[in-house]
């Protein structure tokens, strides 16, 4: 089996094979360099277009069996600012689902530079003297010095690609 991934982020690829690994799924991972189609800093339904996108790209590029894509996002709930990741999984078959990861919220230091149009990752490495976090631990590993990004996301693959792999559930 060929999954391709539409990225290039060491973080979000390794989250892949992991979860694949978990999952006892053999399967030969590409990754692909995909326009997203959204903003750099995606907000609230933004992040799943940009996850749908990145696997529906992925897949036409590299005709694998199964495209993912992973998007980080934010959006706002009960006055707070919320950062999570929509991992997105497509078949050859056109075959389609999705899953969310757990979410956290951000501290206002980290907003205001947000607010006045900076990435979530640029934020975090200019309040936190970091480079290139988000290819790296991200955000959520620099707030909560444990879950880092990789972790963040290899749950919510396996959540996306069951339908894929667990014959024994009729997901139609």
């Amino acid at each position: 089996m060929l999954v391709s991934i539409g990225s290039k982020n060491k973080t979000k690829i390794e989250a892949v094979k992991e979860a694949l690994d978990i999952i006892n799924l053999e399967a030969q991972v590409i990754d692909v360099e995909v326009s997203s189609g959204v903003s750099n800093q995606p907000f609230c339904k933004e992040t799943l277009i940009g996850a749908r996108n990145r696997a529906l790209n992925s897949i036409k590029i590299t005709n694998a069996d199964i495209g993912i894509g992973i998007e980080g996002g934010l959006c706002i709930e009960n006055y707070k600012m919320l950062a999570y990741a929509v991992v997105y999984v497509i078949d050859k078959y056109g075959n389609e689902n999705f899953s969310k990861s757990a979410s956290f919220v951000l501290p206002k230091n980290v907003i205001r530079h947000i607010i006045q149009g900076m990435e979530l990752g640029h934020a975090i490495d200019i309040e936190y003297s970091r480079h290139d976090s988000k290819h790296n631990e991200g955000a959520v590993g620099i707030l909560t010095k444990y879950i880092d990004r990789k972790k963040l996301y290899v749950e919510p693959v396996i959540l996306a690609l069951y339908p894929f792999y667990n014959k024994e559930i009729n997901f139609e």
